[in-house]
């Protein structure tokens, strides 16, 4: 249990140094694409661009199991930056490397994340918009394997109801169930916070 909790700190870590140095996606990248500099999104197309790196030392690893806690809100009129930031991890594992590594991704949504887990009507109505900027993002995440879920207890805290979680999001019974299923299934721990 120890050598588990000490690659979730270096982990977490290694998250924290990316986003230190800007190497993280930030909200808003997908609109832009610099083929320049070489990125490329090879499974999740107009989001989370990465750039290939073959050579490069700690490839994408083959049976990689990744649960994503995402508990940071954004504005309410663009895309959450956290799940952007889910699809660059997807597409990390789908081109970035020497050849694609087969990975399992879930994401878990609660706190100021819980939100963006509403369908269209119940999210313009919690925020005064047209629509939920994050379900297209949903649908290609889930279209590549993701399995994307939302706390049931933030969810009804924050006064939401079941029938106003979008079709691509599953309710869980909580967070913490299932980051803590996960870590006993194996997933590593990316939190997003």
């Amino acid at each position: 249990m120890n050598v588990r909790k000490t690659m979730v700190s270096a982990l977490a870590l290694s998250c924290i140094t990316l986003a230190a140095f800007g190497w993280v996606s930030q909200a808003g990248e997908s609109d832009t694409f610099d083929s320049s500099a070489g990125f490329t999104f090879p499974r999740i197309k107009g989001h989370g661009k990465v750039v290939q790196l073959p050579d490069a030392v700690d490839q994408p690893r083959d049976g990689s199991k990744i649960c994503v806690d995402i508990t940071a809100g954004g504005s309410p009129k663009e895309i959450n930056p956290a799940i952007e930031k889910v699809a660059r991890f997807v597409n990390i594992y789908a081109g970035a490397g020497k050849r694609p590594a087969n990975v399992r991704f879930t994401v878990i949504l609660h706190g100021k994340a819980t939100l963006a887990a509403l369908n269209n009507e119940s999210y313009a109505k919690q925020w005064q918009v047209d629509r939920n900027p994050n379900i297209p993002l949903f649908k290609k995440l889930k279209e590549a394997g993701v399995e994307i879920l939302v706390c049931g207890q933030s969810l009804m805290h924050k006064g939401g109801r079941q029938e106003d979680v979008a079709g691509e999001v599953r309710i869980a019974v909580s967070a913490l169930t299932v980051n803590v299923n996960r870590q006993l299934d194996g997933f590593a721990f990316i939190p997003l916070h």
